[in-house]
């Protein structure tokens, strides 16, 4: 390269107009030495918004970095105005171990749960601090910060496209793109302490519109989970100026809040719901068993509602998450 980039020294103006491209960017790990990103690139003609889209964060999720990839490929820079930038890798440990945290060898902590990061931390808590940071230098309220996520491995989801209630103008600009990003389940994301300390939950409440998908997962990477991401990328980008065409909004004014509902014990996780199913609260959800059979927890729904996400991965612990209720 001509020059070397960092996530803590990048400069979006060293970049020609008219142009993409797919360089690197050094993320400066302090404990475990400098690791390359993938960095795409797009500089319109014209002064205007800028669209920073993440995926990555977990290294089991393959939809949203291959919907990158197909996005930016097709993306014309000469017809865009403002400028598209994209990490299809956010967590280099994670994608190397092939899991939802970074490799054991580093930390083994989930970087979703990081934010907005230590300094003098473990390796995944200086890639948080320093992936905020290059994120708020980046982007301000005109812009848009996009975390595509799945299912994963061990999970499956239906689609949904989320925002973070602020209360404020990021909230409104928030669930404005979301309304036309051309996913219809709207996910309204309840405040958490583990929410708020995702990637996109802490950008969103530095002031900066934010969007976070959740596709299918199941550790696939099927065209019908990786198209609407493409789509929604083509959809937002209109909405916001960037790009000539049409855009719709979907029906939901406000998104639908949800309840996670978790594990409380260990053993192996048998389901006696699917995916979309209807509950009533204190229906009986699932069982933890035993190796022997025996019954460890019933975990029973503590509202009513469809269930919008469910564990795959049968082997379960404490605080694993079971299902995710949208409360319709």
């Amino acid at each position: 390269m001509a020059r070397s980039l960092t996530l803590n020294t990048f400069d979006l103006a060293a970049f020609s107009v008219g142009h993409k491209t797919w360089d690197e960017i050094v993320i400066s790990g302090g404990l475990v030495g400098d690791v390359r990103l993938p960095i795409a690139i797009a500089r319109g003609q014209e002064p205007g918004p800028t669209v920073l889209v993440v995926a990555g964060v977990h290294g089991d999720e393959f939809e949203g970095p291959t919907a990158i990839e197909k996005y930016f490929d097709e993306l014309d820079a000469k017809s865009l105005t403002g400028s598209v930038v994209a990490l299809p890798a956010a967590n280099p440990y994670a994608f190397d171990a092939q899991t939802r945290e970074s490799g054991v060898p580093y930390d083994g902590l989930n970087l979703a749960r990081q934010f907005p990061g230590n300094a003098e931390g473990t390796p995944t808590q200086r890639l948080a601090d320093s992936l905020f940071r290059f994120t708020t230098a980046l982007l301000g309220p005109q812009d848009l910060f996009i975390d595509f996520h799945s299912g994963g491995t061990r999970y499956e989801f239906l689609s949904m496209v989320g925002y973070h209630p602020t209360d404020d103008a990021t909230e409104e600009a928030s669930l404005a793109m979301a309304r036309v990003f051309g996913i219809d389940r709207v996910w309204k994301v309840p405040p958490s302490p583990s929410s708020t300390r995702t990637f996109n939950g802490t950008i969103a409440r530095a002031g900066i519109p934010t969007l976070g998908m959740e596709m299918r997962g199941r550790g696939g990477l099927l065209a019908v989970d990786v198209d609407p991401l493409v789509a929604g990328l083509r959809n937002v980008l209109v909405a916001k100026g960037m790009l000539s065409g049409q855009t719709r909004s979907v029906s939901a004014e406000s998104g639908t809040i949800t309840r996670t509902v978790n594990c409380g014990a260990s053993g192996i996780f048998r389901s006696r719901v699917e995916l979309s199913d209807l509950v009533s609260r204190d229906d009986v959800l699932a069982q933890i068993v035993l190796l022997t059979g025996k019954v460890e927890e019933e975990i029973a729904a503590p509202v009513d509602g469809k269930i919008w996400a469910i564990r795959r991965f049968a082997s379960v612990r404490p605080g694993d998450i079971a299902f995710m209720i949208g409360m319709e």
